[in-house]
């Protein structure tokens, strides 16, 4: 695809682009209003009608100071507006189309190819009937549901149009994005490739096309959070409002028992054994009956919010939204939680360490090792399938790290 070469042109393609997906009128005067704020910047430095990536990197960091080590959690809206609307620009110059449309309406309204319809279908029923953990099987959906999103934004009617050269433009559009997510991405559609030539839904095996990954164990380092970190920030926490005693339960849940986000937001009222002062829920991301103590400090904060905080519903799930409609709380939104507590009370971490919802589990783990915890226990707690998944929380513990090095003296001595 021939790229475009001026701005005044990825503007009006961009804006093309926005109007046939039915973005709303204010999104499309918002994106015009940045879009001329980013022209007058271009003209002021180059005096051209043209658009690089470097330029709009320039144009947020001095603008904006994005990206900026000092952010903890949501950008402002001004920049985050801003800092959409140089990508959107980017992906048009790059693809010719939104890599993510990023408008809940488009997907509700928009069909996957009728081409490809029954392929897809036996695919899902293959994902469903496999025996994988109910997270694999929604992730592999949901990619597959993305790739052809990416088909459709740039007219391309199924696998009968495929070709190498298409499955690399899509690879190339998921550049800039983590490495794990893409790797992942890329996993799932050649998984599906794989599945239509075996089956006798395509010619070709593409899956052969598709570029592997190659993502690091362990890549992320996690933060470090001292047990004063936790304590202040539940302390900051307004416990008198309901959105306050939601969050204490939510954290605390996190960082006194290591539950993972996904499965705070599943929660439901008949998880919580009250009788056995157990929790004893299905984890989302394997399939695995977990039991975890009730403790009294999270027993009680889940107790004050149910009983004062939490919206009148016939709703089972224990979280709901502080607002009507009344709904659960949707997995992300713990961690904006978490995030917008940790802004409050002034915590900032490290810059290229992981400082979500994540990290508190991996306190938690490192906290358990220090005490002296078995490293077999430590994977129950944490609700792990494998030991393997817990050596990640060990590489913390630099103490103890330091107590099972060798000194050179004594290797040399024993030589």
């Amino acid at each position: 695809m021939e790229k475009m070469k001026s701005l005044s042109e990825l503007i009006r393609a961009a804006l093309e682009m926005m109007e046939r997906l039915n973005y709303s009128r204010a999104t499309l005067d918002m994106f015009r209003r940045h879009c001329q704020w980013f022209t007058r910047f271009v003209q002021e430095e180059t005096g051209e009608d043209v658009f690089t990536e470097e330029l709009g990197a320039r144009y947020l960091k001095e603008k904006f100071n994005f990206p900026s080590d000092e952010w903890i959690g949501a950008l402002p809206a001004k920049t985050s507006n801003q800092v959409r609307c140089i990508r959107k620009l980017g992906e048009i110059n790059l693809y010719g189309v939104f890599v993510n449309p990023g408008n809940p309406r488009v997907k509700e309204a928009r069909n996957w190819t009728e081409r490809d319809k029954t392929a897809i279908t036996a695919y899902l029923n293959a994902v469903q009937t496999a025996d994988n953990s109910e997270a694999t099987k929604e992730l592999r959906t949901k990619y597959i549901k993305i790739f052809y999103e990416f088909l459709g934004l740039r007219g391309i009617d199924g696998m009968a149009e495929m070709t190498a050269q298409i499955i690399s433009d899509y690879a190339m559009s998921l550049q800039g994005g983590s490495i794990v997510y893409t790797k992942h991405r890329l996993s799932a559609l050649r998984y599906y490739f794989r599945f239509l030539y075996k089956n006798g839904y395509c010619d070709t095996d593409w899956s052969q096309s598709v570029p592997y990954v190659a993502a690091p164990t362990n890549l992320n380092v996690p933060a470090l959070w001292t047990a004063e970190e936790i304590e202040l920030m539940l302390q900051q926490i307004d416990r008198g409002s309901p959105e306050g005693k939601r969050a204490y339960a939510v954290i605390l849940l996190v960082a006194q028992l290591g539950v993972r986000r996904s499965d705070v937001a599943n929660l439901r009222l008949e998880n919580l054994k009250w009788g056995r002062k157990e929790i004893v829920f299905k984890q989302h991301k394997n399939g695995r009956e977990t039991a975890y103590p009730l403790v009294d400090d999270t027993g009680w904060a889940i107790i004050d919010y149910i009983r004062h905080a939490r919206p009148g519903s016939d709703e089972s799930y224990v979280f709901l939204t502080c607002t009507a409609p009344y709904r659960k709380l949707q997995p992300q939104s713990v961690g904006a939680i978490l995030f917008r507590h940790m802004r409050k009370c002034g915590i900032k971490k490290k810059p290229g360490t992981v400082s979500g919802v994540h990290s508190l589990r991996h306190a938690l783990a490192r906290r358990l090792l220090e005490n002296g915890t078995p490293l077999s226990d430590v994977a129950d707690i944490m609700g792990h399938a494998d030991y393997a998944s817990t050596f990640p929380y060990s590489k913390v513990d630099i103490d103890g790290m330091r107590e099972c090095a060798l000194s050179l003296e004594g290797v040399t001595d024993n030589a």
